[in-house]
């Protein structure tokens, strides 16, 4: 994927709040060339985007679903791995998203999001003491990040985020 179109697609993501227009961009990439892993990573990232936005959990399997094709490709990919521990956390399987989030820690260890889902995933399976150090070192990674921030504050009072509170969220 071209700098140009990779900017443009997390331009949708981020400051626009756009994932359904951003999945639109990719879906076209992906028609012309529908082997990239990068691409596919990104479209499960806006697939859980999009889950989280409306509420819908279709739309986290879906993620995995790109995920896996993106990992098929390049077992090693960060944002995938990350993505599909996303989507899983979102469908209730905490336990399960902890091995694709420690591989992708590893895969890239200044990825701040997969050390962020990394730490919900072991604080939603009662591993308090590791999600607090995964936690720690999202923010040391990315020390203003709001979401993060957010998430730190919310395990340290005992809550959970919204979306993780609906039964529709079990698969």
């Amino acid at each position: 994927m071209s700098v140009s179109k990779l900017h443009e697609v997390f331009e949708l993501l981020y400051a626009e709040n756009k994932p359904e227009v951003a999945i639109l961009r990719l879906n076209r990439i992906l028609k012309k060339t529908p082997e990239n892993s990068e691409t596919l990573a990104l479209k499960a990232y806006a697939l859980n985007k999009l889950a989280n936005a409306r509420k819908d959990w279709k739309y986290s399997k879906d993620a995995i679903v790109s995920a896996n094709k993106a990992l098929n490709l390049n077992p090693t990919n960060d944002i995938a791995l990350t993505s599909k521990g996303w989507a899983l956390i979102d469908l209730g399987q905490p336990a399960e998203a902890t091995s694709y989030l420690i591989r992708a820690t590893r895969a890239n260890p200044r990825n701040e999001y997969a050390w962020h889902n990394l730490a919900w995933a072991q604080y939603l399976t009662g591993n308090v003491t590791e999600s607090s150090a995964s936690i720690k070192r999202a923010l040391e990674l990315s020390p203003l990040n709001a979401i993060i921030m957010g998430g730190k504050q919310m395990m340290e009072t005992g809550q959970l985020p919204t979306h993780l509170r609906y039964e529709s969220a079990s698969p």
